[in-house]
């Protein structure tokens, strides 16, 4: 069995670090009102520069969940997540 460990949540409206240090993303929810740019997720705590390491699309209005399958994404620098054209994202990382 691999190793346990706690995963916490991180909510934004607007463009904002989620942490700033290494983690893993493991699943995201968002909502989309009006259509409009990706979700784009930034190795990164402080900018939204550096290297994409998931864009997710806001073409349709709705509420969204996404999974990351086995051990999440990993973001070594931590996690900014540049919102555009979503209303609210929650990130689930550990």
């Amino acid at each position: 069995m691999g190793m346990q460990y706690d995963v916490k949540s991180g909510f934004k409206t607007a463009d904002g670090a989620v942490a700033a240090y290494r983690t893993r993303i493991k699943g995201v929810f968002y909502a989309v009102t009006t259509a409009g740019g990706d979700i784009i997720f930034y190795d990164n705590a402080g900018a939204a520069t550096g290297t994409a390491v998931l864009t997710l699309p806001c073409d349709v209005a709705g509420q969204h969940n996404v999974y990351i399958p086995g051990e999440g994404i990993l973001c070594e620098n931590g996690i900014y997540v540049d919102v555009n054209g979503a209303s609210g994202v929650t990130v689930f990382y550990g």
